[in-house]
């Protein structure tokens, strides 16, 4: 390296300090970068140090999340969460596929015992394979979890305010 090119770094150095002490906050919850560390790394390049990344190189493959190693299962979540993706996407690969999840045998209902004179209770299972939505309340007259997606009628009748007697104008008669 030159004696230029090592004091441009010393000078790109000094550059990225001012930027620590004038940084502001963009979005809510955005972290600041580390202008200290990235100085650092670029003074320790100009005097001839080799920088070496501390981490493992990515292995990423065609498995499921549990396949993957926690780091690299967290950065293709990530991915897959970011919005220019299919929320599918990140189902499947959380769950693996529709085909695959149907291959699975069902749990077997546990069996209510009352034992020690504890109250009953009833305990809602999400189970990821098979709910998509979350449970919103219970309705004890009917046993069921009720949605908490409410999905609108396709069809609705619309009320007529006129008397039943009346005719509708030629014009908006139809041919039917």
């Amino acid at each position: 390296m030159t004696e230029a090119q090592k004091r441009d770094a010393y000078l790109e150095a000094q550059q990225i300090l001012r930027l620590d002490k004038t940084w502001q906050q963009l979005m809510p919850g955005e972290r600041k970068p580390n202008f200290k560390r990235a100085a650092r790394e670029i003074l320790r390049r100009a005097l001839g140090h080799k920088v070496r990344r501390n981490q493992a190189p990515l292995v990423i493959h065609g498995g499921m999340m549990h396949e993957h190693k926690p780091r690299e299962a967290a950065l293709i979540e990530r991915t897959l969460k970011n919005g220019h993706y299919d929320p599918s996407l990140l189902h499947s690969f959380q769950m693996g596929a529709a085909a695959q999840r149907q291959e699975r045998t069902p749990v077997a209902e546990p069996t209510q015992t009352n034992t020690d004179g504890l109250p009953d209770y009833e305990v809602f299972v999400h189970d990821h394979a098979t709910t998509i939505d979350y449970p919103s309340h219970f309705e004890p007259g009917t046993g069921r979890f009720h949605s908490s997606v409410v999905q609108p009628p396709e069809h609705a009748e619309v009320p007529l305010q006129a008397p039943p007697q009346a005719r509708l104008p030629s014009t908006y008669e139809s041919v039917h």
